[in-house]
């Protein structure tokens, strides 16, 4: 790192720092938004309302600081201790300068000290989350509190230095974006507190944190669209912060980062909203849409769309750098056309141990193949060895193509061809299966809560959209039966997508069965139209090629 920053000039003593804070010291954990009154004002009235539109905890008869609410899981607790609702305390006292929400943010600090120095058993008290974001929410507190309240400096203090040697711990440390807030907090901490050494932990560590993070072409690698924004809006925070110590992250990192700006613009949906991919929710992409195709193999996705009035748009994923958010989803794809939604991702549902977080995780939510009796794991290593992998895209005039295959199951393999057609919103899957031992696979097609199913047979399918829009799914060959699923949030877990933070709403699946040998042959060849007035023929398949016919007009694959 070149030279010691310019905030590395105090002689102060140590206990005396709360003076020298100023704002560009450190980064706010969040902006004054139209939900900040809300949770500033319930606060006022001991009523914590740990993250936007979570239920609240009622504080009034004494401080929980270990109130929980199964709706959320591990989340509820994350948000407490992370301080959170007195960052809205902060932001209201700033726009209005009214004593009382300083003084009520006091209260609550004050008072989760104290429970800390109970040494409780608390999960969340001590965990990476909570801890980095919880010393942000400090600092701005003592930056507003200066010269207003009465401070005991020693003891907070000593309060930060606490976190920032659990921060500094790398037993607590894991290559996420967890690891990114837990190095922010330190350059920080090592800002307010003189300490070069904090600081530069964290400056190295973020780095280290980045490469492992990123993908070549920019794509966080957490499976989830919604934390490349959140850890891209981190670095840039970071970055500009480092600008006014005189310090950055280099131009190569910096590059990156304008690489990164442009992957929520593409993978979004056409609706301009983000695709609920792993543990993404639905949320508003707020930006200019980019309409142009995307495969990013360390990543494992691919969109495949058209034009703004097509309003076609594909995803795909198969393979993982990263099992961070990661859900059993190798080989699944959502299907949008002409502002429906026709195939669905489960969403996340909550982070806590709900059987329907289980099942939303599971291949059995996802448009995906899988085995009947045989599930495949999740590993780390899967960034070197590509057991799960996309290992084929390409695209011409007349079609996109993608195939990922799935090497990880103990005795079996799965692999899918997607095939889109440029001209015609047509989709082909070519699905292959085999395995050493006696076994079924089953096509799974997730479709939305708001499509109708309207003929289901061995080898077909037709359902109506929420527009009334006619979508059709043709199976070439024999297929040996299809499995009525019926939905439950209880359990067996069946047929449900999320809706909101630990809501769920039933929905409705098409799924096909095949048996399975070691052959290496198509299992199932299947045809998607979204246009029912089209006349489509499939012949020739073979390991090379296949010819398709669409209203008579001749297309040749090779695949």
């Amino acid at each position: 790192m070149p030279g010691r920053l310019d905030i590395f000039k105090r002689k102060n003593n140590k206990f005396k720092f709360v003076d020298n804070i100023e704002e560009h010291d450190f980064i706010k954990l969040i902006k004054y938004d139209k939900r900040t009154n809300k949770i500033a004002e319930s606060a006022l009235d001991n009523l914590i309302i740990p993250f936007p539109n979570f239920e609240a905890a009622d504080f009034n008869k004494v401080h929980d600081w270990n109130a929980e609410n199964d709706k959320y899981g591990k989340s509820y607790q994350l948000y407490i201790h992370s301080l959170r609702f007195v960052s809205s305390l902060l932001l209201q006292y700033e726009k209005n300068e009214d004593i009382k929400y300083l003084k009520k943010a006091e209260v609550f600090i004050e008072s989760w000290i104290k429970f800390m120095d109970s040494k409780p058993q608390s999960e969340m008290l001590w965990y990476d989350h909570p801890v980095a974001n919880r010393v942000q929410n400090i600092i701005h507190f003592l930056y507003l509190a200066k010269n207003k309240l009465n401070i005991n400096e020693k003891k907070y203090y000593k309060v930060l230095r606490k976190h920032g040697e659990f921060l500094m711990d790398d037993s607590h440390y894991n290559y996420n974006n967890h690891a990114l807030m837990m190095d922010r907090s330190l350059m920080i901490l090592g800002n307010i507190l003189d300490d070069y050494d904090l600081f530069s932990t964290g400056y190295r560590r973020s780095i280290e944190t980045f490469w492992y993070s990123f993908s070549s072409q920019g794509s966080h690698l957490e499976n989830s669209p919604d934390y490349h924004r959140m850890v891209l809006k981190m670095y840039l925070e970071i970055e500009e912060y480092l600008k006014k110590h005189n310090q950055t992250f280099g131009d190569t990192i910096n590059q990156y980062l304008e690489l990164a700006l442009d992957f929520l613009p593409v993978v979004a949906r056409p609706d301009k909203r983000i695709p609920a991919l792993g543990d993404s929710g639905n949320s508003a992409l707020g930006r200019v849409k980019k309409y142009r195709n995307f495969s990013d193999s360390e990543l494992g996705l691919t969109i495949i769309q058209k034009d703004e009035k097509s309003k076609f748009y594909l995803s795909f994923i198969s393979g993982y750098s990263s099992v961070t958010h990661k859900h059993r989803d190798d080989l699944s794809l959502t299907l949008f056309y002409a502002d429906d939604d026709i195939l669905v991702d489960s969403g996340k549902f909550n982070y806590g141990k709900d059987i329907r977080r289980r099942y939303v995780m599971s291949p059995e939510a996802h448009s995906t193949l899988l085995f009947k009796k045989e599930d495949y794991k999740l590993v780390k290593e899967n960034r070197f060895t590509r057991k799960v992998r996309t290992d084929k895209y390409f695209e011409n005039e007349n079609y996109t193509l993608v195939q990922g295959i799935n090497e990880s199951f103990e005795n079996s393999q799965v692999s899918r061809l997607i095939i889109v057609l440029r001209k015609y919103p047509v989709v082909i899957l070519l699905d292959k299966a085999s395995s050493g031992v006696e076994e079924t696979v089953y096509q799974n097609f997730n479709l939305s809560p708001k499509s109708k199913i309207e003929e289901y047979r061995n080898d077909f399918a037709g359902i109506l959209t929420k527009s009334g829009n006619r979508v059709t799914f043709t199976q070439i060959g024999d297929v040996k039966e299809k499995v009525d699923i019926t939905s439950s949030q209880t359990e067996p877990v069946q047929a449900i997508v999320t809706t909101g933070y630990g809501k769920a709403a039933e929905t409705k699946q098409l799924r096909f069965s095949a048996a399975v040998n070691n052959s290496n042959s198509y299992v199932f060849k299947t045809v998607i139209s979204m246009d029912d007035s089209l006349n489509i023929q499939m012949t020739d398949i073979d390991e090379s090629a296949l010819k398709i016919s669409v209203n008579g007009e001749e297309i040749f694959i090779n695949i």
